[in-house]
Order: structure tokens, then C-alpha cells, then sequence
């Protein structure tokens, strides 16, 4: 079964640590500590936790804190474009596995 988690990271160069990594889906920096947070996915457990140790063996990661996430029902994310104001928004298509949408 498809499993994902939010891995948030702590680094000293946050924008290098993740770059064109097999797994991790989404990254975002965030301002303080942490200093990323990442969406990562594997087909099973094992394959996500396999990407969680990827990051956590990066040399400019000091630290990672990782969450197991699940769907919940009705749920939709939203993604705002540069310029659009919130009341804008449309459905995101997700990588992440969870109930077909429609847009």
C-alpha cells in the first residue's frame, strides 16, 4: 500500500539537502527551525522509510523528525498561484495516495 510522510529536516544549507532526491514528492523551506519540511512516499513502509534514511544520511542534514501520514475523507489541499487571491484556489492533483477528486 502507498505510504507517505511529512519529514521535517534540519540542515545548514536547506536549500542543497533535498535536490532531485528519488521519493520526496514535495519540499518547502520554512523560516526557523526546522528548517524544510518534505512530503516523501514509497510504494510500502519499508521503501518510505528507506527515502527517510536517504535524507537522514545527507552530510549537510543535522537532524530529521518524520510523521506517518493517512487520508482523511473530504480533505482537499489547496494550491494558490502567485498573484491569485485565496478565494481562487483549485483542487492541487496529488501525488499522494487518497480517493479519486474530480477538479
Amino acid at each position: 500500500m502507498p505510504t507517505w510522510a511529512y519529514v521535517f529536516v534540519t540542515s545548514r544549507q536547506p536549500k542543497k539537502v533535498l535536490r532531485r532526491l528519488p521519493g520526496v514528492v514535495h519540499a518547502d523551506a520554512l523560516f526557523g527551525s526546522p528548517d524544510v519540511i518534505a512530503v516523501v512516499t514509497g510504494a510500502d513502509i519499508a521503501e518510505m522509510d528507506a527515502v527517510i534514511d536517504r535524507i537522514a544520511g545527507i552530510p549537510l542534514v543535522a537532524a530529521t523528525d518524520s510523521k506517518v501520514a493517512r487520508w482523511i475523507d473530504g480533505v482537499v489541499f489547496p494550491l494558490v498561484r502567485a498573484g491569485s487571491s485565496p478565494a481562487r484556489r483549485r483542487r492541487a492533483p496529488s501525488p499522494l495516495p487518497g480517493p479519486a477528486r474530480s477538479a
